[in-house]
Protein backbone atom coordinates (compact mmCIF):
# COMPACT_ATOMS: atom_id res chain seq x y z
CA UNK A 1 0.00 0.00 0.00
CA UNK A 2 1.26 3.43 -1.03
CA UNK A 3 0.98 6.21 1.38
CA UNK A 4 1.08 9.81 0.73
CA UNK A 5 1.85 12.18 3.31
CA UNK A 6 0.15 15.50 3.05
CA UNK A 7 1.77 18.43 5.34
CA UNK A 8 0.28 21.52 5.24
CA UNK A 9 3.00 24.00 5.91
CA UNK A 10 3.20 28.08 6.47
CA UNK A 11 6.32 29.62 7.69
CA UNK A 12 8.21 26.23 8.99
CA UNK A 13 11.65 27.19 7.14
CA UNK A 14 13.10 26.58 10.49
CA UNK A 15 11.88 23.03 11.41
CA UNK A 16 10.16 21.54 7.96
CA UNK A 17 14.01 19.82 7.04
CA UNK A 18 13.89 18.43 10.32
CA UNK A 19 10.47 16.93 9.92
CA UNK A 20 11.27 15.64 6.46
CA UNK A 21 14.44 13.96 8.22
CA UNK A 22 12.48 12.27 10.59
CA UNK A 23 9.68 11.00 8.13
CA UNK A 24 11.79 10.21 5.90
CA UNK A 25 14.22 7.85 8.17
CA UNK A 26 10.62 6.33 9.29
CA UNK A 27 9.42 5.05 6.15
CA UNK A 28 12.66 4.19 4.88
CA UNK A 29 13.51 1.82 7.50
CA UNK A 30 10.02 0.15 7.51
CA UNK A 31 10.11 -0.23 3.72
CA UNK A 32 7.02 1.32 3.16
CA UNK A 33 6.16 2.64 -0.24
CA UNK A 34 5.63 6.43 -0.23
CA UNK A 35 5.91 9.78 -1.43
CA UNK A 36 5.94 13.53 0.01
CA UNK A 37 3.63 16.42 -0.50
CA UNK A 38 4.61 19.61 1.01
CA UNK A 39 1.61 22.02 1.12
CA UNK A 40 2.94 25.65 1.21
CA UNK A 41 -0.04 28.32 2.53
CA UNK A 42 1.56 31.15 1.27
CA UNK A 43 4.42 31.23 3.61
CA UNK A 44 6.60 34.18 3.89
CA UNK A 45 9.77 33.37 5.08
CA UNK A 46 11.08 30.98 2.26
CA UNK A 47 9.31 27.34 3.03
CA UNK A 48 8.90 26.25 -0.55
CA UNK A 49 12.62 27.15 -1.45
CA UNK A 50 13.57 25.09 1.77
CA UNK A 51 11.82 22.18 0.64
CA UNK A 52 12.51 22.15 -2.70
CA UNK A 53 16.38 22.64 -2.02
CA UNK A 54 16.00 19.82 0.38
CA UNK A 55 13.99 17.34 -2.14
CA UNK A 56 16.75 17.54 -4.40
CA UNK A 57 17.59 14.20 -5.69
CA UNK A 58 14.72 12.62 -3.44
CA UNK A 59 11.83 12.61 -6.37
CA UNK A 60 9.65 11.36 -3.91
CA UNK A 61 9.10 14.67 -1.94
CA UNK A 62 7.58 18.04 -3.82
CA UNK A 63 6.03 21.15 -2.27
CA UNK A 64 3.21 22.56 -4.34
CA UNK A 65 0.56 25.55 -3.14
CA UNK A 66 -2.83 24.10 -2.22
CA UNK A 67 -4.69 21.17 -0.13
CA UNK A 68 -6.85 20.37 -2.87
CA UNK A 69 -3.97 20.04 -6.02
CA UNK A 70 -1.69 18.26 -3.44
CA UNK A 71 -4.22 15.30 -2.91
CA UNK A 72 -5.64 15.02 -6.33
CA UNK A 73 -1.50 15.80 -7.23
CA UNK A 74 -0.85 12.04 -4.98
CA UNK A 75 -0.46 8.76 -6.54
CA UNK A 76 -1.07 6.72 -3.77
CA UNK A 77 -2.84 4.33 -2.20
CA UNK A 78 -3.99 6.40 1.26
CA UNK A 79 -3.00 9.41 2.66
CA UNK A 80 -1.90 11.34 6.41
CA UNK A 81 -1.80 14.84 7.07
CA UNK A 82 0.99 15.26 9.10
CA UNK A 83 2.34 18.60 10.66
CA UNK A 84 5.17 20.31 9.26
CA UNK A 85 6.52 21.14 12.92
CA UNK A 86 7.69 17.98 13.76
CA UNK A 87 4.56 17.21 16.62
CA UNK A 88 3.68 14.28 14.78
CA UNK A 89 5.58 11.21 15.88
CA UNK A 90 6.70 9.39 12.61
CA UNK A 91 6.53 5.98 14.54
CA UNK A 92 2.59 7.21 14.76
CA UNK A 93 2.68 6.99 10.72
CA UNK A 94 3.68 3.99 10.88
CA UNK A 95 1.30 2.71 13.00
CA UNK A 96 -1.48 3.94 11.17
CA UNK A 97 -0.09 2.61 7.68
CA UNK A 98 -0.29 -0.78 9.53
CA UNK A 99 -4.12 -0.07 10.85
CA UNK A 100 -5.05 1.02 6.58
CA UNK A 101 -3.26 -2.23 5.68
CA UNK A 102 -5.36 -4.30 8.02
CA UNK A 103 -8.39 -2.75 5.99
CA UNK A 104 -9.56 -0.18 8.12
CA UNK A 105 -10.72 3.11 5.89
CA UNK A 106 -9.28 5.59 8.49
CA UNK A 107 -6.46 5.93 11.43
CA UNK A 108 -6.99 8.38 14.06
CA UNK A 109 -4.49 9.34 16.98
CA UNK A 110 -5.57 11.14 20.03
CA UNK A 111 -2.71 14.00 22.25
CA UNK A 112 -4.95 13.06 24.83
CA UNK A 113 -5.48 9.19 25.52
CA UNK A 114 -3.72 7.51 28.89
CA UNK A 115 0.01 7.65 28.66
CA UNK A 116 -0.15 10.59 25.94
CA UNK A 117 2.26 13.05 26.36
CA UNK A 118 1.59 17.03 25.50
CA UNK A 119 5.01 19.48 25.56
CA UNK A 120 4.16 23.00 25.34
CA UNK A 121 1.05 23.46 24.62
CA UNK A 122 -0.55 26.70 25.95
CA UNK A 123 -3.21 26.41 28.64
CA UNK A 124 -5.66 28.78 27.43
CA UNK A 125 -5.83 26.51 23.84
CA UNK A 126 -5.60 23.49 25.82
CA UNK A 127 -8.80 24.56 27.72
CA UNK A 128 -10.56 25.40 24.36
CA UNK A 129 -9.48 22.21 22.74
CA UNK A 130 -11.02 20.21 25.49
CA UNK A 131 -14.34 22.39 25.81
CA UNK A 132 -14.60 22.06 21.76
CA UNK A 133 -13.72 18.62 21.60
CA UNK A 134 -16.33 17.92 24.32
CA UNK A 135 -19.31 19.01 22.55
CA UNK A 136 -18.37 17.67 19.23
CA UNK A 137 -18.63 14.10 21.10
CA UNK A 138 -21.78 15.38 22.53
CA UNK A 139 -23.27 16.59 19.97
CA UNK A 140 -22.14 13.79 17.15
CA UNK A 141 -22.15 10.62 20.04
CA UNK A 142 -18.85 9.55 19.31
CA UNK A 143 -16.59 8.17 21.92
CA UNK A 144 -13.23 10.03 19.92
CA UNK A 145 -11.66 12.76 22.08
CA UNK A 146 -9.62 14.39 19.67
CA UNK A 147 -11.64 15.11 16.27
CA UNK A 148 -9.63 18.71 16.21
CA UNK A 149 -6.29 16.49 16.29
CA UNK A 150 -5.59 16.89 12.19
CA UNK A 151 -2.88 13.89 12.29
CA UNK A 152 -5.12 11.55 10.33
CA UNK A 153 -4.55 8.91 7.78
CA UNK A 154 -7.47 8.08 5.19
CA UNK A 155 -7.50 5.44 2.35
CA UNK A 156 -7.73 6.82 -1.40
CA UNK A 157 -11.43 5.88 -2.25
CA UNK A 158 -12.92 7.65 1.45
CA UNK A 159 -10.68 10.70 0.71
CA UNK A 160 -12.77 10.61 -3.26
CA UNK A 161 -15.93 9.41 -1.44
CA UNK A 162 -16.53 12.50 0.11
CA UNK A 163 -15.33 15.17 -2.65
CA UNK A 164 -15.80 18.33 -3.48
CA UNK A 165 -15.46 18.71 0.40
Amino acid sequence: MKLAVAIPAHNEADVIESTLDALVEQLDREGIDYEIVVVDDASQDGTPEVVRRWATNRPRVRCISTVRAGLEACDSDAVALVMADGSDDPRDLILYHRVLEAGYDCAFGSRFMPGALVRDYPRFKLIINRLVNQGIRLLFRHGYNDTTNAFKAYRREVIEGVQPL
